[in-house]
């Protein structure tokens, strides 16, 4: 990976002269034309400021750069960091299987904190999804615990953690959390990693809420996610927290109601061609998008 950097300055140099601009209009005041050159001729690196500021005179994202640095390919961390960012509410098993090997792979190589808390936290989900075993995946979930809950301030790659770990405490402690992360995370406004994952903290915690017979207050956050997934455009999770909706109508006895959730959640889901969770709403509503859908949480 390393030796992708020794294409620094000529990556710059054919990104510039792509979009058309000269090396004046990159240096703008920030460094002398003299030094930008010296930079695109891999004779000195630019400090973090000034790096920054050539990426903004390019229109270009660290992220883009990175990946256009890396022949338009993702490192393998980040490989990694993508899969589990971007793993639903229900992942594959072979989805599981793909990260985990990934995980381990990177693992064998080097130490890494986040990349050996991603790989814990999806043993837990295989326990959750293939083996049914809760009491395993908390062992999992709570070697991820052991790290953040010594850390003074959580971001985003932490609040990603805790997400995927709520099943491991008990309710209050998991709604607590879940309302600190909330919280938090309204702080990274305009942010669409955020947005997404604070539409499953309000999944998981109604999923855990629905489990323990809490239906009132799961429905407080079963509100809160159909309003925000409809903000955001996204009908899987509409759909999902209408079938929330229809369990938590049915657990307080308005069977009527909880058959128009339902079949409203059928419909979206229709629409977007899931007969798995069209099958799983008539049949096994727990299961359909949820991670805890063939476990237990009661007793939790």
């Amino acid at each position: 990976m390393d030796n992708i950097y020794y294409h620094f300055g000529q990556t710059l140099k054919t990104i510039r002269m792509n979009k058309g601009y000269t090396q004046e209009d990159i240096a703008d005041g920030k460094m002398s034309r003299s030094n930008y050159t010296k930079v695109e001729n891999d004779e000195i690196n630019p400090n973090i400021v000034k790096f920054f500021a050539i990426l903004d005179h390019m229109d270009m994202s660290v992220d883009e750069f990175s990946f256009i640095l890396n022949g338009y390919n993702l490192n393998e961390k980040e490989h990694i960091l993508y899969l589990f960012k971007n793993m639903t509410q229900s992942p594959s098993l072979p989805y599981l299987q793909n990260l985990i090997k990934a995980s381990n792979d990177l693992l064998q190589k080097r130490s890494d904190h986040m990349v050996q808390d991603i790989l814990n936290v999806t043993l837990g989900y295989w326990a959750l999804l293939n083996d049914h075993d809760l009491k395993k995946a908390q062992m999992y979930a709570g070697k991820v615990w052991d790290r953040l809950k010594t850390l003074d301030k959580m971001y985003l790659a932490e609040y990603q953690l805790l997400n995927r770990t709520l099943y491991l405490f008990e309710i209050e402690t998991a709604i607590s959390l879940t309302n600190k992360a909330l919280d938090d995370l309204q702080e990274y406004k305009s942010f669409q990693e955020a947005d997404d994952l604070r539409l499953s903290y309000l999944s998981n915690i109604a999923c855990i809420l629905i489990d323990n017979g809490q239906y009132k207050r799961a429905m407080v956050y079963v509100d809160h996610l159909i309003t925000e997934s409809k903000k955001e455009y996204q009908i899987i999770v509409l759909g999902a927290a209408l079938v929330r909706k229809g369990m938590c109508l049915k657990g307080d006895g308005f069977s009527e109601d909880s058959e128009n959730a339902f079949n409203s959640a059928i419909e979206m889901f229709e629409i977007m061609d899931r007969e798995d969770y069209v099958e799983g709403t008539r049949k096994n509503p727990k299961a359909v998008y949820n991670p805890y859908g063939y476990v237990d949480l009661k007793s939790n």
